[in-house]
């Protein structure tokens, strides 16, 4: 009877161990999310981001329970993907400017091709012909004469194909604004900074984008003469990339 009465009172000793564990990790997790919420709340009203490290790790592991909370609150999920990809660009940025132009990747969706696009699909996406009906061509003349990879992608199937065989460093992704959230967050989970340009329309053909922010996230860079003078990222309130330097 010893033995058992022992046994019994170990392993109500470690229940109760486990329990205050529990208890302790749902309130620092309950105080975490608080925290992130108010720095939501703040930037949602002011356009300003406070500690944008802390809330894009905040996001990454809590962002179920503060969807949750956000709805209740009527809060549209899309501001919080516009947020989050606004805070991600920032957060990543000063690690994507110093990856080498030619160690870097562009994605762009097949949507941005003119109606009377003469490009065919082949195993690496579309090959632009340079025919100039839409802004893809300079785009890509501009990209190649940095030393870009470049690719005009009809779906995420291509862009992880072409991750795998070029293994850029770092890339930018233009799409709408759930392709971006999504390929930002595929590209954390494989450790690739990635920049997140969203299109101005969204749409199936004939989509529109501001190609300048495009060309600014192209140039963006760490060199030594202008070492020190990189500030922060500004996006604006759609969350898009815009060079520091406007």
């Amino acid at each position: 009877m010893g033995l058992v009465e022992t046994a019994i009172d170990i392993f109500s000793l470690l229940a109760m161990l486990l329990g205050l564990v529990v208890i302790l990790s749902l309130l620092i997790s309950a105080l975490i999310i608080f925290i992130i919420l108010l720095l939501l709340a703040y930037s949602f009203k002011t356009g300003n981001i406070l500690f944008p490290n802390l809330l894009v790790t905040g996001i990454v592991f809590f962002e179920s329970p503060i969807r949750v909370i956000l709805r209740l609150l009527r809060v549209d999920d899309t501001r919080m993907d516009l947020l989050a990809i606004k805070l991600k660009n920032q957060a990543i940025y000063p690690m994507y400017r110093k990856v080498p132009f030619n160690k870097r990747a562009i994605f762009l969706p097949q949507c941005l091709r003119s109606v009377t696009c003469p490009a065919t699909l082949t195993p690496e996406g579309i090959k632009c012909r340079g025919c100039g009906a839409c802004g893809i061509s300079d785009a890509r003349k501009e990209a190649e004469r940095l030393g870009y990879m470049f690719f005009v992608v009809p779906g995420s199937s291509f862009i992880m194909r072409m991750m795998q065989k070029y293994k850029p460093e770092a890339i930018i992704g233009v799409g709408c604004i759930y392709e971006v959230r999504d390929g930002q967050d595929m590209m954390h989970r494989h450790r690739v900074p990635a920049i997140g340009v969203m299109l101005n329309r969204s749409g199936c053909v004939s989509t529109q984008l501001d190609w300048d922010r495009l060309f600014e996230a192209m140039h963006a860079i760490d060199m030594p003469e202008s070492a020190g003078k990189a500030g922060t990222p500004a996006t604006d309130d759609t969350g898009n990339f815009s060079h520091p330097s406007k």
